[in-house]
């Protein structure tokens, strides 16, 4: 069996922008009370130094950062809607039956159900030349 590998949320980043920019945004969208001042953030980040706050928001415009910024985004909505679902269970938990019925309607909803990522996780694996070409309607010819 094949081993399991996660990656995290700057490496996905990575994928999609230069180092510097994940980087940026990940502190950006780090709570002001966590993270360095922006002064010192640039001190170890070359490609930062030298640039206001202002220049590096610019990166915002960019293509490639808005690509990474729905992915930032999305991990961060799942991060949170795991936390509203423990706050809510712990409600529960304690007898507030409103609460109970919020924890049950969402576990029966799509949060839960991994059955698309199983589908995704097996499509990666697999190599099919012809919709790869993009053809027609069906990814023939």
């Amino acid at each position: 069996m094949g081993q399991l590998r996660c990656e995290s949320l700057f490496q996905k980043l990575e994928k999609i922008v230069p180092h510097y920019i994940a980087r940026f945004i990940i502190w950006y969208y780090t709570p002001e009370d966590k993270r360095v001042p922006f002064d010192n953030f640039m001190t170890y980040e070359p490609n930062v130094k030298n640039k206001t706050l202002e220049e590096c928001m610019d990166w915002f415009t960019r293509e490639d950062t808005q690509e990474a910024l729905l992915v930032y985004h999305k991990q961060m909505k799942r991060l949170n809607l795991l936390k509203l679902y423990d706050a809510m269970l712990d409600k529960a938990l304690q007898g507030d039956t409103n609460a109970a019925k919020w924890v049950e309607n969402f576990s029966n909803s799509s949060f839960f159900d991994d059955s698309t990522d199983e589908i995704d996780d097996f499509m990666k694996n697999v190599n099919i030349p012809a919709l790869k070409k993009g053809g027609g309607k069906n990814g023939a010819k």
